[in-house]
């Protein structure tokens, strides 16, 4: 099975999946209203993206989608 996120990381269910600010992948790959390309470490997982990144030019973060 191919990895999408990079080799050798495995596939995680992210949060982004569940955020309010979410755009669906594209080709050009993962974005958000956040982030044009959403960083790598959100996308494993490794950052809930609770507080902003100090790359970001706004203070977006991780909002769940309303049911």
């Amino acid at each position: 099975m191919s990895d999408i996120i990079g080799k050798n990381e495995p596939l995680v269910k992210i949060a982004c999946n569940y955020c309010l600010h979410y755009h669906r992948a594209n080709m050009a790959g993962f974005s958000c209203d956040a982030f044009k390309a959403i960083p790598r470490e959100i996308l494993t997982g490794k950052n809930d993206h609770s507080k902003p990144l100090p790359e970001q030019n706004n203070k977006i973060v991780y909002e769940p989608k309303k049911k």
